[in-house]
């Protein structure tokens, strides 16, 4: 399913020169459409090859129909490294192809044949070499103040840039917004600073430097020779939060970065009665909790990212291990290279019943792995559950026990139920959400409104901040670092690195949170 739509200014030939500036032309909008292939920071044909253990990937990491990756490890990429054949792959590949052709059939507003592009200044538009590109120097992109300012460059042949080469970003412009199109290979060499979607029909190298934007070669490979940073961030991020007592999941909609006020809001699913966890699953599905707190069935439903086509995935009602107990609460999802990554649910109570600790969904059926938490007054059970991705105790299981007030954490295997050792059990008043971000610290919500963070071995680094509304569950944004949080309330408040705290949005009876890469 594709969701993430690019538009490209296409360009007429009547063209203003002012100094080094290449003023914008004016035309209809061309689409371009990668489809799933955004989700990718590298994306190759004949297979992907890293010569630095200091290399880092933001974005999935995958190879098709070859689809041999080496000198990368899952610590190198935040996103998911394919290392076999396997459908996503595959579907990027088709996609690309499909936006790549899209970029090669815009009509050329400028023709660049033969100008180097270093120390050009370029407004929105679509640029054109009927051979090879060169980049020496500064190439500086002006978005001049528009929203979907886009460039296209259409390169009949190779791509090369010089050392210390740079592509500066300025008045709002965009990477995600720059398609390089490109008919053979490119190489970008050493301490370049490089943005945009490079799509080659053959070969892409990186020799060592920094790419906002995406390596994705068709047909032949990606290598990278020394230390890179590539860093492949969506231009939309869709936050999907339950409401428990509407039964609904809305979908809030902004182009990233987020600029206040410029969100949509869909009701994408309703008659969810006690909607409460979300998370979005390796196949890109939404998984929700009904845990029965509001009536209704207790079990966990699959559905799309438009919220149709749902699926019971776990009916508590017909399993024999979890027909005595309190309905599905948090959901998370194994980490994994694979589609397959088990599926890990707390309980709670509900409809009298008593909450079984956590439990963990496979092809074998439920399996539970933490027992059952202590009851404390009218609070019984799971809040939300999640895996650490660094630190001592990468790979172990976290759980809220909301009755408690603590964060407990397993261990594996998880195919056989523990108690679990306590990981967080100061600075938390009523725990709810947890969410790690992408340095792999942890963040607790709570109902007072607070939220404290914590380091991967569980030490306390303070109150990260305080929203004083009723949290509920939270994650992060795709780059890591912006905390999202749902409340009952209604307002979705995203948080800064800053501090600065903005409205995304309102769902009332916020419950669950997820974000899907594509």
């Amino acid at each position: 399913m594709r969701t993430t739509k690019i538009t490209v200014l296409a360009a007429v030939v009547f063209v203003v020169i002012v100094s080094t500036a290449f003023a914008k032309s004016a035309g209809s909008n061309v689409p371009i459409d990668l489809g799933t292939a955004t989700n990718f920071g590298l994306l190759a044909g004949s297979g992907i090859t890293n010569a630095s253990p200091a290399t880092f990937i933001t974005g999935d990491v995958g190879s098709s129909p070859t689809p041999t990756v080496t000198g990368l490890t899952a610590s190198q990429v935040h996103g998911t490294l394919y290392t076999a054949a396997n459908a996503a792959t595959a579907q990027a590949q088709v996609d690309l192809t499909v936006g790549y052709n899209q970029a090669a059939g815009a009509p050329c507003g400028t023709n660049l044949t033969g100008t180097d592009l270093g120390g050009l200044t370029l407004v929105p538009g679509v640029y054109c070499f009927s051979s090879s590109a060169l980049l020496t120097g500064t190439l500086t992109l002006d978005g001049q103040g528009l929203a979907n300012a886009q460039w296209v460059f259409q390169i009949g042949s190779s791509l090369t840039t010089a050392t210390n080469s740079t592509v500066l970003l300025i008045n709002g412009a965009v990477n995600c917004n720059v398609f390089w199109q490109i008919g053979s290979s490119a190489t970008i060499q050493t301490n370049n600073t490089f943005v945009g979607n490079i799509m080659a029909l053959t070969s892409i190298t990186l020799d060592g430097g920094i790419l906002n934007g995406r390596a994705l070669a068709r047909n032949g490979a990606v290598t990278i020779s020394a230390q890179e940073t590539v860093t492949a961030i969506p231009c939309t991020c869709n936050v999907m939060v339950s409401s428990s007592s509407a039964g609904t999941v809305t979908n809030i909609s902004f182009a990233m970065p987020y600029v206040l006020g410029q969100s949509s809001e869909t009701i994408i699913a309703t008659g969810l009665t006690s909607a409460e966890g979300l998370s979005c699953g390796p196949d890109r599905r939404l998984y929700l909790a009904q845990s029965g707190v509001f009536g209704g069935p207790m079990r966990i439903v699959r559905l799309d990212q438009n919220g149709q086509h749902k699926t019971t995935i776990v009916d508590f009602s017909k399993d024999p291990g979890l027909a005595g107990s309190g309905g599905p609460a948090g959901l998370t999802f194994a980490p994994s290279n694979s589609t397959n990554g088990e599926l890990f649910f707390g309980t709670t109570l509900a409809q009298g019943l008593s909450n079984t600790g956590v439990w963990s969904e496979s092809s074998l059926g439920p399996v539970q792995s933490v027992l059952p938490f202590p009851p404390k007054g009218n609070a019984n059970g799971a809040g939300a559950t999640t895996f650490l991705t660094a630190g001592p105790f990468k790979g172990n299981l976290l759980a809220v026990d909301e009755a408690n007030s603590k964060v407990i954490r397993v261990p594996p295997p998880f195919n056989v139920a523990q108690a679990g050792s306590d990981f967080i059990t100061t600075g938390l008043t009523s725990p709810v959400g947890i969410a790690i971000n992408g340095a792999g610290n942890v963040f607790v919500s709570n109902t007072d409104g607070t939220i404290q963070q914590f380091g991967p071995d569980g030490t306390s680094l303070g109150l990260y901040a305080t929203t004083g509304l009723h949290n509920m569950n939270v994650t992060f944004d795709p780059t890591g670092h912006t905390l999202i949080v749902a409340t009952q309330e209604g307002p979705v408040i995203e948080i800064l690195p800053n501090g600065t705290q903005e409205s995304l949005g309102t769902v009332v009876g916020g419950d669950g949170i997820a974000i899907c890469k594509h």
